[in-house]
């Protein structure tokens, strides 16, 4: 029988005749069933090259098959060539588990990723294992030919060959060794097509030439899905059974190894997938028995043994990690696997298990203030006794970005203390409808761009008719459903009009207008353009951390950034493995990010966010330059906030998870996103010096009549002018030589200003 006191065999890659296995094969265990193993002769030697000739000879064979079945020697070729090679030096380089650590931008830990504390996914070195069934279960049901083939099993392949010909290139037989799942498991790739499962062929042959037998179910054992989120024997071992799984006896080897062929269908947690994974158990057993890896006592007694699992429990930990450094860890592992073509599952092993130093952009105090924020009852909840009937309690999300870098300083995503990890974080995973908050970045910064408005172009606020669907149907409503006639872009920003936003997106275009907010990294185009989106209505809704992606454009000047969360990731030995290097490019002009940023001052000043919002200042009492937008959906189901000042940027959505049903925000807790915003941003910038937004030289000032002309005396005596900003020489501008035609010197028949009446 196999177990702890038999020699351990050597993963290292040897000879076959000289390893550890061979030896272990040469002698006959009692107990222990012997394979076909290396001690052979030199006929045996001369005919087994021969045979592997002849298998490569059979590849080439089968290529030439799909090449007569119409796809061609170079696109084969072409296959071959744009294969991705394998990058796995992480896991193969030791078989010491380390502990990753993560840190604030002043060198704080903040998080600490272990084994241990992650239960999910534990690395354990297959020498660990050696001495169980696990490898002869795995082989058994997955792959019997693993220790014969070269990574690819002849055998299989021409029946998944023959399928594909007969099913018009799509095989309806799988024919993947351990090798090639492993390829999967460390690629990601599992598309079903022709030029995929060649390219897998190629990989499998490759990592065979580079690694052992025993590296490779290394990587197989650790990688492998073993359902309900948990991945490897070693995590499926401790949460299934309770226990290490070098303690693994026959059965539950074989209970484990038949797992990934389907982890939701044999799920052992639920009644229905414990069964179907029992049944396949017998299954691995008899495979096992048939192959002689297994004695018949051995079969029988696995076949009576109890399995007995572990009664699932709630899990609590002390380290709960924040909502910011869960996200920096997440971003870590998705551009560990971009950048070494590896899979997201592989990336977060090697993160989890190979002692990497991940410093992050987050700031502590600006965090601190955030944490304060989310646990200030008062300001989710202004009168709480009116929540009691309601199947939840309200929720927000909230990110800050520093406007100069664009890196996220500090996130927060779930009102009250958080309990668990890897809980949903409002900020980057709530999709919600933004609102009107939407206005700015997708209506009028493009109109500003496109030169189709200026702050003081005037438009009509009055009944329209935009619903392709139903020309005749009244839309948009205005939230107050007044309307209020001709007034300026800046007054229609001001007071969130919707029927003037709508006209400006139709003016801009459609397609235009979603072009522009997925350059500002909010890609929606794959919806296709709609009215309803100018005022916030999309499939796909919205998280703070895109709102606040988008509005960081126009605080800098136009520049968009794409948030992030670490500045660099170390090793153990001090060598980087990763450094953040943020896509950077201009979206808006200076002029355009100027003048959309005066405007939603006014926003705050005395629009839909006066009263419950000011303009910043810092410690000394002085200004800092502050603009935002609000944002609502029907029913009052959202609400938002989104503002920035030369410093930092914040977006805060404010609402119900709607779990159980559409829960609609009570009227005192509308301007709850308002109020969490305007609480953390005032405290953030006391050290900051007073600042205006920048304005560009070719932004200037001039007197313009309420008529949109150049504005003359007489204009004056009328009341009609006002100053604004416009972009020096753009037709928009009013021109001294087009002076307003309305507004002009009376004639002798007329009453001059000021004259007494006649009669």
């Amino acid at each position: 029988m196999k177990g702890t006191n038999e020699p351990r065999r050597n993963s290292a890659p040897v000879y076959p005749e000289d390893s550890a296995l061979a030896d272990e094969l040469r002698r006959t265990l009692k107990g222990k069933p012997t394979r076909s193993g290396f001690n052979r002769s030199l006929f045996h030697e001369v005919v087994s090259f021969i045979s592997d000739i002849l298998k490569l000879a059979l590849v080439l064979v089968l290529c030439a098959i799909f090449a007569v079945g119409g796809f061609g020697a170079g696109m084969l070729l072409g296959y071959v060539s744009t294969t991705q090679p394998l990058t796995i030096a992480d896991l193969t380089q030791t078989e010491e588990v380390q502990t990753s650590f993560v840190y604030d931008s002043q060198g704080n830990e903040i998080a600490k990723l272990t084994g241990s504390d992650n239960v999910d996914r534990i690395y354990i070195p297959f020498s660990d294992v050696k001495n169980t069934y696990i490898d002869e279960a795995i082989i058994s049901i997955e792959d019997e030919r693993f220790y014969s083939h070269q990574g690819i099993d002849v055998r299989r392949i021409g029946s998944a060959v023959l399928s594909a010909l007969a099913n018009g290139g799509t095989a309806t037989y799988g024919g993947s060794t351990i090798t090639q799942q492993t390829v999967k498991l460390i690629s990601g790739q599992d598309q079903h097509s022709t030029s995929r499962k060649v390219q897998e062929w190629f990989s499998a042959m490759s990592l065979e030439q580079s690694l052992s037998k025993d590296e490779i179910m290394e990587l197989y054992i650790n990688l492998a899905p073993m359902g309900n989120n948990y991945i490897g024997i070693q995590a499926a071992a401790q949460n299934y059974f309770g226990k290490d799984a070098s303690q693994l006896n026959l059965a539950e080897c074989a209970f484990l190894a038949g797992l990934p062929k389907s982890p939701s269908y044999y799920n052992p947690m639920r009644e229905s997938g414990r069964r179907n994974a029992l049944r396949r158990m017998r299954i691995v057993l008899s495979k096992m028995y048939e192959l002689g890896h297994i004695t018949e006592e051995e079969y029988n007694n696995a076949l009576n043994t109890e399995l007995v699992f572990r009664t699932r429990e709630a899990r609590s930990s002390n380290d709960i990690n924040s909502y910011f450094a869960e996200y920096a860890i997440q971003e870590v592992i998705g551009d560990l696997a971009e950048s070494r073509n590896i899979s997201p599952s592989l990336a977060a092993t090697i993160v989890y298990n190979r002692g990497y130093h991940i410093h992050t952009t987050l700031d502590p105090d600006i965090q601190a203030v955030l944490d304060e924020a989310f646990m200030n009852r008062d300001l989710f909840q202004t009168d709480p006794s009116a929540l009691v009937n309601l199947p939840e309690k309200p929720q927000a999300g909230m990110v800050v970005m520093d406007v100069r870098t664009g890196a996220i300083v500090a996130m927060q995503g779930g009102y009250g203390r958080k309990t668990v990890n890897l809980g949903l974080n409002r900020a980057v995973s709530a999709y919600r409808s933004p609102g009107s908050s939407i206005k700015p970045i997708l209506d009028y910064a493009p109109a500003l761009e496109l030169q189709l408005i200026a702050p003081a172009t005037h438009f009509t606020d009055a009944e329209s008719h935009f619903d392709p669907t139903n020309p005749d149907r009244v839309w948009p409503l205005n939230a107050d459903r007044s309307y209020a006639g001709a007034m300026t872009i800046r007054e229609a920003i001001a007071q969130s009009k919707n029927t003037i936003a709508v006209m400006v997106w139709n003016e801009v275009g459609g397609e235009t207008a979603l072009w522009y907010l997925a350059r500002e990294g909010i890609d929606r185009m794959d919806e296709g353009a709609y009215p309803a989106q100018a005022i916030g209505a999309f499939t796909t809704g919205v998280t703070p951390l895109e709102m606040c992606g988008a509005y960081n454009t126009l605080a800098s000047g136009g520049v968009y950034t794409h948030p992030y969360a670490y500045s660099d990731v170390v090793d153990s030995d001090g060598n980087t493995v990763l450094t953040s290097d943020p896509e950077t490019y201009r979206v808006f002009s200076p002029e355009t990010a100027f003048l959309i940023s005066d405007m939603l001052q006014g926003v705050i000043t005395g629009g839909t966010a006066s009263g419950h919002a000011s303009i910043i200042t810092n410690d000394a009492g002085e200004y800092i330059a502050t603009a935002g937008k609000t944002g609502t959906t029907d029913d009052n189901l959202d609400k938002w906030f989104c503002g920035y000042t030369p410093y930092y940027c914040a977006a805060v959505w404010y609402g119900y998870d709607n779990r159980l049903r559409q829960t609609t925000i009570p009227s005192g807790d509308r301007s709850n996103a308002i109020r969490i915003w305007y609480y953390v941003m005032s405290r953030i910038h006391g050290s900051c010096e007073t600042v205006g937004f920048a304005r560009p030289e070719s932004v200037i000032q001039m007197p313009v009549c309420s008529s949109g002309y150049y504005a003359t005396e007489y204009c004056q005596a009328a009341g009609t002018v006002t100053t604004d900003y416009f972009v020096a020489g753009s037709y928009l501008a009013p021109s001294l030589s087009n002076p307003c035609p309305i507004h002009t010197a009376p004639t002798e028949e007329e009453t001059p200003p000021g004259a007494p009446p006649a009669g």
